[in-house]
């Protein structure tokens, strides 16, 4: 999710990305979230924590629409990805059972 939501930036530094997400204690949701800090340029933080794009602005009303949008186009882009899978999963049973 946190490359799809790179992708659906514009692109974002992978290393930047991957120093922010590292910054979160969690393995798996520090990607998404600093993958939306950096795309969104906001700083997202956990008091004590976590500071993600801690250089940026704290977000505002405007950043929810935003981030939302970019939520939707992620979810646009994994569509025909799963659709994808989900046919050649299908291909691939129906090669098995004939077997």
């Amino acid at each position: 999710a946190a490359l799809l939501l790179a992708l659906a930036a514009g692109g974002l530094p992978l290393r930047t990305l991957v120093r922010q997400a590292r910054k979160t204690p969690s393995p798996n949701s520090g990607w998404p979230m600093a993958a939306m800090a950096l795309s969104l340029n906001v700083r997202l933080a956990k008091p004590g924590v976590y500071a993600l794009n801690g250089a940026a602005r704290s977000p505002g009303p405007l950043d929810t629409r935003r981030a939302a949008r970019q939520g939707d186009k992620v979810v646009l882009m994994l569509v025909p990805l799963v659709a994808g899978l989900q046919l050649l999963v299908a291909m691939a049973l129906m090669g098995w059972a004939r077997t």
